[in-house]
């Protein structure tokens, strides 16, 4: 993925280049919009806000373009664009701005959050909403895949929908700006990405909404409490992540353990919860810094 990165960096027509086979290949192989995101929140740091608009502007024309031409429609392309390409830049211009990993993650959260607000208040009931969605569209599907959709599966995923879709297009975002982040630095500033990541230190702001939208939930069993409160967790995630990065960087622990957390964190969702309780700890007892003091 480097070399990708050292292409991009070559020249404007090498990243105009790169970015329109990314977006053609993303309208067929959906992953690679990480890539492409990447690409875009690149050139944006590297070069300038400008540039990164214009490849930003070559990569949405490509994918509604296509859009049109191979469905006949264009909203897919407008979810691509807001999924994986208009978000980066914004988190992007503003890791230009700051030069702090934890601002990105922030506005990322934030994002999230205001999306889920505006949801909530245009849709009202979101339950029967995605119901109607999953039976609408999904569930028939499956029904020519040969499978079935059972009528509890759909009440059950109907009443998560919300959050996982948010919690996913957070982690998405980070993760796309923590790649390109990643490549500035292995690419001119080797050993500085390392720097930034063990900086990550959200505001004392967010935890204390975490923490409130969390207890909220859990005693008025609210489910737009539960979507905000598990937005804000992913980005104290983050910030767990970080403190642990750090303390097996400092105590020179073998990277087997971080392998390990990673395999966890993709099989048990709870370490989620784990390392987002981590980052709300560390907010207020700055871990990191007792630990370097020590």
């Amino acid at each position: 993925m480097l070399s990708l990165a050292n292409y991009v960096m070559r020249g404007p027509m090498q990243a105009w280049i790169a970015t329109l086979i990314l977006a053609v290949l993303t309208v067929w192989l959906a992953p690679l919009g990480l890539l492409l995101g990447a690409v875009i929140a690149l050139v944006t740091l590297r070069v300038s806000e400008t540039d990164g608009l214009k490849v930003l502007a070559i990569a949405v024309l490509a994918t509604l373009a296509l859009h049109q031409l191979t469905m006949g429609q264009l909203w897919p392309g407008l979810v691509a664009v807001m999924e994986y390409m208009l978000p980066v830049w914004l988190l992007a211009w503003a890791l230009r701005q700051t030069q702090k990993l934890a601002t990105p993650i922030h506005l990322a959260v934030m994002l999230a959050a205001g999306s889920v607000l505006a949801f909530h208040l245009i849709v009202g009931d979101t339950v029967t909403w995605w119901q109607a969605v999953m039976e609408n569209y999904l569930a028939p599907l499956m029904t020519q895949a040969g499978a079935d959709l059972p009528r509890a599966t759909i009440e059950q995923i109907s009443q998560v929908a919300t959050m996982l879709l948010a919690m996913f297009l957070v982690m998405l975002w980070v993760v796309m700006i923590l790649l390109a982040r990643w490549w500035q630095s292995a690419l001119y500033f080797p050993g500085k990405f390392r720097e930034d990541f063990y900086q990550i230190r959200l505001p004392l702001s967010l935890a204390i909404l975490a923490a409130v939208a969390a207890v909220g939930s859990l005693f008025t069993q609210s489910l737009i409490l539960q979507d905000l409160a598990a937005v804000l967790m992913i980005g104290l995630m983050f910030q767990g992540l970080s403190v642990i990065h750090h303390a097996i960087y400092l105590k020179e622990m073998s990277k087997g353990w971080l392998i390990g957390l990673y395999i966890m964190l993709m099989l048990f969702p709870q370490v989620i919860l784990i390392l987002a309780t981590v980052g709300l700890v560390d907010t207020w007892m700055d871990i990191r810094n007792r630990w370097t003091q020590a």
